[in-house]
């Protein structure tokens, strides 16, 4: 009985999130946002998850199906609604807007008082590339805060491979290549500074500064202290 309602809810989730795909592409278009295909293509692989997964139901027991479930909404819920809706947001949001909706907010806790408090710490820190000043001072502003935050990034970074090392997360390896690709990004930002339209320049930084530590706060981060939760040392 508890498998039937489950395939039920799956169909349903199937045709619901069908539709609202087919709102969202057509949003896109509105806003002529420029992923538009790569965010397509998202959708088809989402959809052709659940649809493997409907194919699947009648051969598997309730404890697979509710892991596949949970992989599916992991994957929907966390990396297409907070990381790709973010930046269809960034996109269709006006620079004086961006500046008053950017930085830290509680949702994006962990529940550890010491990396949330580095992570707000990181927020604060790239906020300050949003401050006025002479447009003269803008670049060696920029260069600045970027400077900060790499620097701050680094040692965080270093804080979060001790204690992952600390409780034997099994994904450490894996979570320090994620740390590498954002110093990366920011690196390779710095360097993009002299040649970067000045219209499109912020709202840039915001996506690659957001985006970055959005993401890796709320879909990797969280898996950390979850695990941290549900392995406590002995």
């Amino acid at each position: 009985k508890e498998i039937g309602k489950i395939k039920e809810l799956i169909t349903e989730l199937f045709t619901y999130v069908g539709t609202h795909f087919s709102n969202e592409q057509k949003y896109m278009k509105e806003v002529k946002y420029p992923e538009l295909e790569n965010h397509i293509l998202l959708h088809k692989n989402l959809l052709d998850m659940l649809t493997n997964l409907i194919s699947k139901l009648n051969s598997m027991n309730l404890k697979e199906i509710e892991q596949s479930l949970y992989s599916f909404i992991e994957e929907y819920f966390i990396r297409h609604i907070v990381l790709k809706k973010k930046k269809i947001q960034l996109w269709n949001t006006s620079l004086e807007d961006l500046k008053k909706i950017f930085g830290w907010k509680e949702i994006y806790s962990v529940g550890n008082s010491t990396i949330d408090a580095e992570h707000k710490q990181l927020f604060d820190i790239a906020q300050e590339a949003f401050m006025q000043v002479e447009s003269s001072q803008r670049t060696a502003k920029i260069k600045e805060v970027l400077t900060n935050l790499y620097t701050y990034m680094k040692t965080h970074f270093k804080h979060e491979e001790k204690f992952m090392q600390e409780i034997n997360y099994p994904k450490f390896e894996e979570h320090k290549i994620l740390h590498h690709d954002i110093i990366e990004k920011i690196n390779s930002f710095v360097k993009q500074i002299p040649i970067i339209d000045e219209s499109l320049f912020e709202k840039e930084l915001a996506k690659i500064i957001d985006i970055a530590l959005v993401h890796h706060i709320i879909q990797e981060d969280r898996k950390i202290t979850a695990w941290a939760k549900s392995n406590p040392k002995i």
